[in-house]
């Protein structure tokens, strides 16, 4: 009988994660192949990303909503608020995978405030989706208290997890690279972009 050891495991969890992502990226979802050739459309006019590659357009578009579109991280029929919500990703791709969904996007710049109007009513979301102009200094947010709160890149973590406590009893809270903030994380999930690696993190507090 073969007494050694068992050998750990070398796998590392990021690596299926990120696999997973690639698998509903190439080919596209049809309804997020819509939205791609929307944000593809406009930002041939106005600077909606930075994205300058279709595949650059997809990591920015679609990774973090494919990792969202978890029970774990957002329950069925969860009403969530985008704070920040520039060119409406994850939250647009989301709603789109998940049709139990509601939302409420708030953005301050107007231009992205037109094309947000333009995808909900292109991508028959008028019903689950509603975009707010403004700021999130502007409270009331009308619609609060939401189940769920979630900010991309809009503030620093620990910040946006304080402000976050007016909206919502859980948040979601993102991060590229550093570490995630300290709070009762009820889930998480580490991973990297499909095409450039980059890393990625993300986490659900009770707030």
């Amino acid at each position: 009988m073969d007494e050694r050891e068992p050998r750990e495991s070398t796998a590392n969890p990021s690596e299926g994660k990120t696999s997973c992502i690639r698998a509903r990226l190439d080919p596209l979802e049809p309804g997020w192949g819509r939205y791609d050739a929307l944000v593809a459309t406009w930002g041939a006019r106005i600077d909606l990303t930075g994205a300058r590659t279709a595949r650059a357009r997809a990591e920015i578009l679609f990774a973090d909503a494919v990792v969202l579109d978890d029970p774990a991280l957002v329950p069925p029929g969860t009403r969530l608020i985008d704070v920040g919500a520039g060119v409406g990703a994850p939250t647009i791709p989301l709603l789109l995978a998940r049709p139990d969904l509601s939302a409420t996007l708030l953005e301050p710049r107007r231009r992205r405030v037109a094309f947000l109007r333009t995808a909900v009513g292109s991508l028959d979301l008028v019903g689950r989706c509603r975009v707010i102009e403004g700021r999130l200094e502007d409270a009331p947010i009308e619609g609060a208290p939401f189940d769920l709160a979630l900010s991309r890149a809009t503030f620093a973590p620990e910040e946006w997890l304080r402000r976050a406590r007016a909206l919502a009893p859980r948040a979601i809270a993102m991060v590229a690279g550093d570490p995630l903030p300290d709070g009762e994380r009820l889930a998480e999930r580490h991973y990297r972009t499909p095409y450039s690696g980059a890393p990625r993190a993300l986490a659900l507090y009770a707030l």
